[in-house]
């Protein structure tokens, strides 16, 4: 059997953490450390071998042993009922995509969706060169006149009718309080209406992963995320954070903007990835 494991209890699973990638990854730090939002599935609850560590919403990666039958022989079953409920329910999520960290875990996986179609996919991680940054920043677009950028704060937030900003934030903390506590972000404003904005989705230290998005398709392609992008990372830089991009290699638009930004590609992990 799986269970889920109490937030108050995700340090238990620190232990699995075993190669320097999974030691430093931000996003399982986030989760364990109980700064954004996730949950852990394991085969223990006191004692856990393996275990599930799934960013609400986003993605999922396996720690832990992947020989132990107690959780690999009731996966399929919990994958296919309880992860899919669980899922939904947290943010109508319909989806899973996991990170599959080694040849082992590939073995497993391939057994327990055998029975579904599913893609595989690569995420591509980057690392962000400020001198890059700079050398490039002076290419961008300019803002157009009826557009502002400002810091996400309290009154961005209250001000937005349309509860963007709080829908985006309710994906990846636990509160908005939270976030203004521990993250960062940005946003494009044309009047009130926000446009676009680049915030930290997951944070582990002075380490910030970003998500950008421009929510209204007019608006595209007009530079606005770039420029966005560009007021946190100068942000960043001013206060001695590192900022992290991450993104599917076949999102082609999302490694053109990392590299317009100045972030350099590093390294990749197999995904795996199917609709409930």
């Amino acid at each position: 059997m799986i269970y889920k494991l109490d937030k108050k209890d995700y340090q238990k699973v620190r232990t699995l953490l075993r190669t320097p990638e999974q030691k430093n990854d931000l996003m399982l730090n986030a989760i364990i450390n109980g700064t954004n939002r996730g949950t852990i599935y394991v085969d223990n609850i006191e004692q856990p071998q393996t275990a599930l560590v799934d960013e609400t919403g986003v993605i999922s990666i396996f720690i832990g042993d992947a020989a132990n039958e107690k959780f690999i022989y009731p996966l399929r079953e919990f994958i296919d009922n309880q992860l899919k409920i669980d899922t939904y329910e947290s943010c109508g999520g319909t989806y899973f995509l996991a990170l599959i960290s080694d040849e082992n875990w590939e073995k497993v996986m391939k057994k327990v969706v055998s029975h579904r179609e599913y893609e595989w996919d690569y995420e591509h991680y980057f690392q962000f060169n400020r001198e890059k940054f700079n050398a490039l920043k002076s290419g961008y677009k300019p803002l157009p006149k009826e557009y502002t950028i400002k810091k996400i704060d309290a009154e961005v937030i209250n001000n937005d009718s349309d509860k963007i900003i709080f829908n985006v934030l309710d994906e990846f903390w636990y509160s908005v309080d939270d976030f203004l506590q521990q993250g960062l972000g940005y946003c494009v404003l044309k009047g009130d209406k926000i446009i676009s904005a680049c915030l930290s989705c997951c944070v582990n230290g002075k380490d910030h992963e970003i998500s950008v998005e421009t929510y209204d398709e007019e608006e595209m392609n007009k530079g606005l995320a770039t420029l966005v992008c560009a007021a946190y990372l100068e942000h960043c830089m001013e206060n001695g954070l590192t900022p992290h991009w991450s993104t599917l290699e076949t999102n082609v638009e999302s490694n053109r903007l990392g590299e317009k930004l100045g972030f350099e590609f590093k390294s990749k992990c197999k995904t795996l990835e199917f609709e409930f």
